[in-house]
């Protein structure tokens, strides 16, 4: 069964939260469906805030320690991931 964007979202927030993939899949494939399928009137004014944030955070993702230390600030850590996919899945799944 194919997944709407909105679905698959959804779908990799859960794999992620379940630890079945990991940090740099979740960050790469949430990144690319948020920013190239997902369609504004597919989701709430609230879904919306949502995924964007995480997308934020996904987007800078990078587990290399080198691009911490040489640029930072620019870059995001698992942490960082983990962090802001607790706060706002509560809110999506709710």
């Amino acid at each position: 069964m194919e997944r709407t964007p909105k679905e698959r979202l959804c779908w990799l927030l859960r794999l992620y939260k379940d630890k079945e993939i990991e940090a740099e899949t979740f960050c790469d494939e949430f990144h690319m469906t948020y920013h190239y399928e997902l369609n504004d009137e597919e989701v709430t004014e609230t879904e919306r805030v949502l995924f964007r944030e995480i997308a934020a955070v996904a987007a800078r993702f990078s587990p290399f320690e080198e691009d911490h230390q040489k640029y930072p600030g620019v870059y995001f850590t698992t942490e960082d991931v983990e962090r802001v996919v607790r706060e706002n899945s509560s809110e999506l799944f709710t």
